[in-house]
This record gives C-alpha cells, sequence and structure tokens, in this order.
C-alpha cells in the first residue's frame, strides 16, 4: 500500500499528470466560457463572435506551426540545457516579431472589412479584437515555452490566471449585463495579458538578436511546410464554418461552434499530447531511431483510439439532451451535427499521430501534401453539403477532409517504413559480404 502511494505520489508530480492538470483547467473553462457566452449573447450574437474568434484561431494556428510545435520539437532534442534555453530565448524573439505583424495585419483587415461593409463591423470592435488577438498569442505561445523547458507544473497557474480569470470575468459581466462581442474581446486580452506579464517578469524573458536569427535558421526548416499545412488544416473545419456561415447564416456557426464546445472535454487528452507526445516522441528517436518512435506513437495511438470510439459511441446516444441541458432546447437541433463533431475528432486522433511521426524524423512534406488534399475535399464539398443539409453539411465536409487527411498520411507512412526497411536490409547485406 505504501509503495502504490509512492508510485501515486511520483506520477501526481510528474510531466505528463501535469500536463493533463493543465488541459482539464483549459478545456473546462473553454466548456464554461462557451456556456456563458452563448446564454449571455443570444445564439445569434455568438455566431458573429464565432466569426471574428475563428479569425484569432488562425492567426493562432499560424504561430503554432511556424513558432510553437517547431520550438517544442527541436528544444526536445537539444542535448543540454543551456542550449535547450538558449533555443528558447531566441525563438521568443521570433513569437515577438510575428505577434507585431499579426496584430497589424488583423487591424489592417478589420479596417478594410469596415470600409466595405459599414454596417458589418462597429468601429470601436477594432481595439479589443487586436488587443485579445496579440495577448492571446504571446499567452499561448508562453504554455508551450513551459513546455518546452518540462515546466508543466508552471504552466498550470499560468493558465490558472488566463483561463480561470477569463470564465469568471465574462460571469459577472453577464450577470451585470454588459456582456457584449466587445467586452468577451477585452475580456480575452484582459487575462491574456496578465498571465503573459506575470509569466515574462518571473520568467526574465528576454532575447538578443543573434539568438532570435540562429533560432529562426533552425525553426524554419520545419515550420515553413508546417505552416502550409496548418493554414489548410484551418480551411478543413473553420474555412468550412465561414463559408457555412455565408451559406446558411451566423446562427448555423454559432450552432457548429456550441457543439464544438461540448467536446471540450475531450480537448483535455489532445492538447495534453500535443504539448507533451512530441517530446516524448523525440526522446525514442534519440534513443533507438525511427522505429523506436513509430513503435511508440503506435500503441499509444492505438489506445487513444479505442478508448475515444467506446466514449463517443455511448456519448451519441445522449447528445440531444446533451445539447438541452447545457445550451438549452433550442440547440437540441444539433444533435446529428454532435455526433458528426465527434467522428471528426475521432480521426483526429490517428491523423496526429502520423504527424508527429513525420515531425520527429524532420520530413514535413507529407504533412503538407496531406493537407493539400483534406482542404480540396472539404472547400469542394462544403457548398453542396451546407445547401442540402444546413449546419450539418458544414462538418459533414471537415469529416470528408479528414478522411482524405488520413488516408494520405497512412500511404505516405508505408513509404517510408519500406524505404527503410530496404535501407537496413541492404546495410546487413553490405556487413555480411
Amino acid at each position: 500500500m505504501e509503495l502504490r502511494g509512492l508510485r501515486l505520489h511520483k506520477f501526481a508530480r510528474g510531466r505528463s499528470a501535469q500536463t493533463v492538470a493543465d488541459q482539464i483547467l483549459v478545456s473546462a473553462s473553454n466548456f464554461l466560457t462557451g456556456i456563458i457566452l452563448v446564454r449571455g449573447l443570444g445564439l445569434e450574437a455568438f455566431g458573429e463572435f464565432t466569426i471574428a474568434y475563428v479569425i484569432l484561431l488562425l492567426a493562432n494556428s499560424i504561430q503554432l506551426s511556424f513558432i510553437s510545435s517547431p520550438m517544442i520539437t527541436l528544444g526536445s532534442l537539444c542535448t543540454t540545457e543551456d542550449d535547450r534555453r538558449t533555443f528558447v530565448r531566441g525563438v521568443y524573439g521570433v513569437q515577438l516579431v510575428f505577434c507585431t505583424i499579426a496584430t497589424l495585419a488583423t487591424v489592417g483587415a478589420t479596417a478594410i472589412y469596415m470600409m466595405v461593409d459599414r454596417r458589418g463591423v462597429p468601429s470601436h470592435f477594432i481595439l479589443p479584437f487586436s488587443a485579445a488577438v496579440a495577448l492571446y498569442l504571446l499567452q499561448d505561445w508562453l504554455r508551450r515555452y513551459y513546455f518546452t523547458l518540462g515546466k508543466a507544473q508552471t504552466s498550470v497557474w499560468n493558465d490558472a490566471i488566463s483561463y480561470g480569470g477569463q470564465v469568471i470575468v465574462l460571469a459577472l459581466l453577464w450577470a451585470s449585463h454588459w456582456l457584449t462581442i466587445s467586452s468577451a474581446f477585452w475580456t480575452i486580452a484582459l487575462t491574456s495579458g496578465l498571465a503573459f506579464g506575470i509569466g515574462a517578469a518571473l520568467e526574465r524573458l528576454r532575447c538578443s538578436r543573434a539568438e532570435t536569427t540562429s533560432a529562426w535558421r533552425r525553426i524554419h526548416s520545419l515550420s515553413i511546410d508546417l505552416g502550409i499545412a496548418n493554414q489548410l488544416q484551418w480551411l478543413v473545419y473553420q474555412g468550412a464554418m465561414l463559408v457555412g456561415a455565408s451559406v446558411a447564416g451566423p446562427q448555423a456557426a454559432g450552432g457548429v461552434r456550441a457543439t464544438q464546445n461540448v467536446i471540450g472535454p475531450v480537448n483535455v487528452a489532445y492538447q495534453a499530447m500535443e504539448n507533451i507526445v512530441p517530446i516524448r516522441a523525440a526522446e525514442e528517436m534519440r534513443r533507438g531511431g525511427i522505429h523506436r518512435a513509430a513503435k511508440f506513437l503506435f500503441r499509444f495511438g492505438a489506445a487513444g483510439f479505442v478508448g475515444l470510439l467506446v466514449l463517443f459511441s455511448a456519448a451519441s446516444l445522449l447528445s440531444g439532451r446533451f445539447l438541452s441541458f447545457f445550451y438549452g432546447h433550442q440547440l437540441r437541433v444539433y444533435a446529428g451535427v454532435l455526433n458528426l463533431q465527434m467522428l471528426y475528432f475521432l480521426l483526429a486522433w490517428p491523423i496526429r499521430q502520423l504527424t508527429f511521426l513525420f515531425r520527429t524524423i524532420e520530413s514535413t512534406r507529407p504533412i503538407l501534401i496531406s493537407s493539400v488534399v483534406a482542404a480540396v475535399m472539404s472547400m469542394s464539398l462544403v457548398y453542396p453539403m451546407v445547401r442540402s443539409y444546413g449546419a450539418l453539411g458544414i462538418v459533414m465536409a471537415a469529416v470528408g477532409g479528414q478522411i482524405g487527411n488520413l488516408a494520405y498520411l497512412a500511404i505516405a507512412w508505408i513509404r517510408v517504413s519500406s524505404s527503410a526497411n530496404q535501407r537496413v536490409v541492404r546495410n546487413i547485406a553490405e556487413i555480411e559480404s
């Protein structure tokens, strides 16, 4: 009994448990935020908020692929702690440059849209939205910084300030009848900025031009393909949502976003996986090469897929009741959308394992091509699907893109594995001869 208690204590203090705890905090906060926004804004206004929030997620997707993902993978491959710290300081410099560009681009795009459609975006929306983009990106990068340095425990309290604080402030705004789209984005900016400011001060974040240049030279070989691939992946789902909203109206986008928020608890596994599995895969690669990394990822992937399949199958039986309980009876009609959301996330699980594998062996071209396949399939399906099935068609198109993505990555890995096996056979033959 004492030994079991020691093992439990060790696990609770370990990297995996702390990463999962952090993601439980983030996903639970996002889930509560979604409920507050749907009930406080109404479904149509929440749909308008969703359209703007999709743009914020696009900026974060670019950051994740160009900066954060390469930082996690390459930082884990560093041989010493000093090398890792020098590397992440340089990446911080790259992050500051990107954040400046993203903020300016957001202000410019919003201003142009206001000139085209003066009724579409109120002038007072630009400042809170731009501030939310900049500060959200900085805080999200800081989360990945902590994971890269093995400080998962630190990320927990930092995310508690950002995401937990967001829930509290939004709840107060709702209770006082001050909750609007603009005040919601001000809340994101305030809580993200506070968390980043405290974290940056405690970590004494700084960088030099030489460190920034060196870091960019290291990450850009991975980031180019990953950057393009992630934006194409953005088209598969978020792009389909925007097209669907233009055809079926913002209420459809709000309904789809609300059902996606229901699957927030599952994001505990997905985001924890994003923050820790690439690190483990890189460690396995250092110890035993490509085949050891592949064995780890496929074993982990198979276990997770079976668990999700059982969970989603059971949840699909209660999807309508679940939506009615949390969002009200108006969302019950989106039960079919929720079921398709679960299929989309189920397919995403093996896709991520293959993506991590190609990232680990620094072969990102298959990730790019599979994303092209997924985006083409999703974008070609979304208009006819939405015309025929409404909001359901948005997720149907996204699922079609996921199927194409998974099929291409599986074929690409079979080719790479076969080529690696042939090289091993040839090397053995040369040694024997």
